[in-house]
């Protein structure tokens, strides 16, 4: 808890921002990370350090709270396999910090919107489940209800992946439920879950109700193509969180335990968790918005760390009993050698918390809001970006004169509404997008000559709608009426020294924030594809120098610097990029 409570973030990070609007801004939204809201809004009352440091330290007592149950999972089935009162304490908490000091644990328990809590939460059910088959309890099934429900709340998949290894543990045993232990684990799921939906159900009927963004929207589907981290495959994940020796004996623990009596009915639920994440496809999880699944590569690590020191245990036993010179050191050595790969693995995790970048998105923020006029109207397509200006607003305060329009989510909860009140000339806008899917040239007309009207570009624009479009440094600006590319250059130029110390404020001290940088170049391939399609060359140019300075090995600026060299004067052809269909056509 110390060493993630010194790392956790007091700065602002992108993927917190949704955590935050939902705790803080009393904002519903979706379905999952209830439980997360209600710690994080009790956790903003504590008198020390900002806002979003204390709403960090959510993710950090949640990380401890993982670190102990891994630490008791781990001696039941220490226990299980042989009687050594000396040694199953050391591995024990030998595995408990082999996990939690990880980087996947860091990386997620240094935030506010982590899944560390919901993997404290599994880990939880699960620790009942051994102590229900043990003591043959029947009173503790509305308690493992309760711990399910509450998981439900926080993370859909934790509460599934809980529910499959506790079916396990009970098959492992042969030991079916009774239908009073069926009866109380769904009283107790059906009472905790309906308890932690109160808020969401009670706070839009308040009388000072913000926005409400219905309870569809999950972290599931915030997931986008312009702002997205690869999500690495299970096992590449397993070598770098434990490193590969104590994966090896991960796997030489886990075929030891499910092959002896005493120890399978504890080892089977394991293998259950690393199953699970196993069975995720790789995809891509989002650098901008929570990982929905990153529960399940928590559990999995859990489990392995579990079986590596089942698999340290059994060969310190073996090499006792052994009859060969020097055995007996020999076993301590082995034991020993397990704390040096904690030791390893903690210095790795270093830097997990340092990479959240935190100031860079802080700087960001500023210079973004700071870029938009007085009164001004900011039309979003990027939710993650929709997230990060709302939670900068509730937190701080910042520019409240501005309207925010996140356009996937107009059509969810009660944001159109809220939108036609704080602003009537979104009216043609929202009727439009609600019929055809997009506005019109006329539309967007008509709300920038209400206010200074900035938007992300889409990709549905056509060369009408382009030719109103003023790149700025963050974000475009529509004129009412079409401008040359004179204007667009001086617009370009304007801009360059807030857009450079963004990207200086993205790499420091060797740590690159592939959050911030991933919106920085999601904008700036924006402009370079709106100044093709104008066929302006010099704001072309000006786009593509900061496409490479950010990504140099980016294919759409390689191709667009190839066409600009091959036809420095003539138009350019924008067919190969697929995702384009509709810009700049007449």
């Amino acid at each position: 808890m110390l060493v993630t409570v010194f790392r956790a973030n007091g700065a602002p990070v992108w993927r917190d921002d949704l955590p935050l609007v939902r705790a803080l801004g009393l904002v519903p939204a979706g379905t999952e990370g209830r439980v997360t809201s209600v710690l994080v809004g009790l956790a903003s009352l504590l008198p020390i350090g900002g806002r979003w440091l204390r709403a960090s330290w959510v993710g950090a007592f949640a990380l401890s709270l993982s670190s102990y149950l891994i630490y008791l999972i781990a001696r039941r089935v220490l226990e299980r396999s042989a009687a050594t009162p000396r040694l199953t304490p050391s591995l024990s908490l030998a595995a408990a910090l082999t996990a939690t000091l990880a980087q996947s644990f860091q990386f997620e328990g240094t935030v506010a919107g982590g899944a560390v809590l919901s993997t404290a939460l599994a880990l939880t059910g699960l620790a009942f489940g051994f102590q229900t088959q043990q003591r043959r309890d029947l009173r503790l099934a509305p308690v493992i209800g309760a711990v399910v429900g509450l998981t439900f709340s926080e993370a859909h998949a934790a509460a599934l992946v809980l529910l499959l290894a506790l079916v396990v543990l009970g098959a492992a045993h042969w030991a079916l439920p009774r239908a009073r232990a069926i009866f109380g684990f769904g009283v107790g799921f059906v009472v905790l879950w309906a308890l932690t939906s109160l808020p969401v159900v009670l706070r839009p009927l308040a009388g000072h109700a913000g926005l409400d963004f219905g309870h569809g929207l999950d972290a599931s589907s915030l997931a986008l193509a312009d702002a997205q981290g690869g999500r690495s495959s299970a096992l590449g994940a397993w070598l770098i969180d434990m490193g590969v020796v104590s994966f090896g004996l991960a796997v030489g623990g886990l075929a030891f335990g499910l092959s002896r009596r005493s120890t399978r009915g504890s080892v089977a639920p394991l293998l259950a968790l690393v199953l699970a994440d196993l069975s995720i496809a790789v995809g891509r999880g989002g650098l901008l918005t929570p990982d929905a699944f990153g529960s399940l590569r928590l559990l999995s690590v859990s489990a392995l760390a579990v079986c590596a020191a089942l698999a340290v245990q059994a060969g310190a036993l073996a090499l006792t009993r052994a009859r060969i010179p020097f055995a007996e050191p020999a076993s301590v050595l082995l034991v020993v050698f397990d704390f040096t790969l904690v030791f390893a693995g903690a210095e790795d995790s270093a830097f997990a918390a340092e990479r959240q970048g935190g100031a860079a998105a802080e700087v960001w923020t500023d210079q973004a809001l700071a870029s938009v006029p007085p009164d001004g109207l900011l039309l979003l397509r990027s939710e993650a970006v929709a997230w990060r200006l709302l939670a900068s607003r509730i937190v701080r305060g910042e520019r409240p004169d501005i309207v925010l329009v996140p356009m996937p989510l107009l059509e969810r909860g009660n944001v159109r509404a809220r939108l036609l009140a704080a602003e009537p000339a979104l009216a043609p806008l929202i009727r439009e997008v609600a019929l055809r899917g997009r506005p019109s040239e006329y539309a967007l007309s008509t709300l920038a000559d209400a206010r200074p009207l900035l938007l992300e570009l889409d990709p549905q624009f056509d060369h009408a709608q382009l030719e109103h479009l003023i790149p700025r440094a963050f974000f475009m600006s529509f004129a009412p009426q079409p401008l040359g590319r004179s204007d667009r250059v001086a617009a370009t130029l304007s801009g360059a020294e807030e857009l450079r110390r963004v990207i200086e404020a993205t790499e420091r001290d060797g740590i690159i924030d592939a959050a911030t940088r991933s919106v920085l170049l999601t904008e700036t391939r924006g402009q370079a594809l709106v100044a093709a399609a104008l066929n302006d060359h010099a704001n072309l140019a000006l786009a593509l120098a900061t496409v490479h300075t950010l990504d140099p090995s980016d294919t759409l600026a390689a191709d667009l610097a190839a066409q600009l060299k091959a036809t420095p004067h003539g138009p350019l052809s924008l067919a190969r990029f697929s995702s384009e269909p509709n810009l700049g056509t007449r």
